[in-house]
């Protein structure tokens, strides 16, 4: 990682709140267990250690993410289809070593996890989640939405459903472009 991690020991004030927060938040929840999130020194390391450096920053990020994780109208599967398409899209480590276990949680096989996590799209997908990839797909891709694609996920995903996959395809572009940018590893994170 190009930055360094923060230890708790060495948390400035604002730090320290938000590190609370992020512990209050993962310590015993089932969706973050698998996978580090936390060195052996209390540091943590993913997008909790690249935005502790950017406290300001990372409460409103980090409000928009918690609302952007209860929107409804998609299966878990087809969220870690949104999400792994989107690690795939950009190749980025530390999205694709996490979501590996919560798609495999959520039901899908080592193979579609493999093919999304390498930008495919693989084929035996149930309807839904394939118009999630396709619409994931498309915006990380850029310009317009094309209106055929968008026709056919609100018809089958429901208007709620549509606007699950837009934002957490927004929620994953934005985790990613951090993750990228400060060169996050996968899990196993060094000093």
């Amino acid at each position: 990682m190009r930055l360094p991690y923060i230890p708790p020991d060495r948390l400035s004030p604002a730090q320290r709140l938000l590190y609370d927060a992020f512990e209050a938040a993962t310590k015993d929840a089932a969706e973050y267990q698998g996978f580090e999130v936390r060195r052996a020194d209390g540091a943590f390391v993913g997008p909790w250690g690249v935005m502790l450096h950017f406290p300001q920053l990372a409460v409103p990020l980090g409000q928009f993410i918690g609302l952007a994780q209860q929107l409804d109208g998609i299966s878990e599967r087809a969220r870690q289809v949104v999400i792994l398409t989107v690690g795939g899209r950009f190749n980025v480590a530390y999205e694709l070593y996490a979501h590996d276990t919560l798609a495999r949680r959520a039901g899908l096989r080592q193979d579609q996890i493999a093919a999304l996590s390498a930008g495919a799209r693989p084929t035996d997908l149930a309807e839904d989640e394939l118009l999630a990839a396709d619409v994931a797909t498309a915006l990380a891709r850029g310009g317009e939405l094309p209106g055929p694609l968008y026709d056919a996920a609100v018809a089958t995903l429901g208007q709620d459903g549509f606007d699950a996959v837009v934002f957490i395809t927004i929620h994953y572009l934005a985790l990613g472009t951090l993750l990228n940018a400060y060169d996050v590893p996968a899990g196993g994170a060094k000093s």
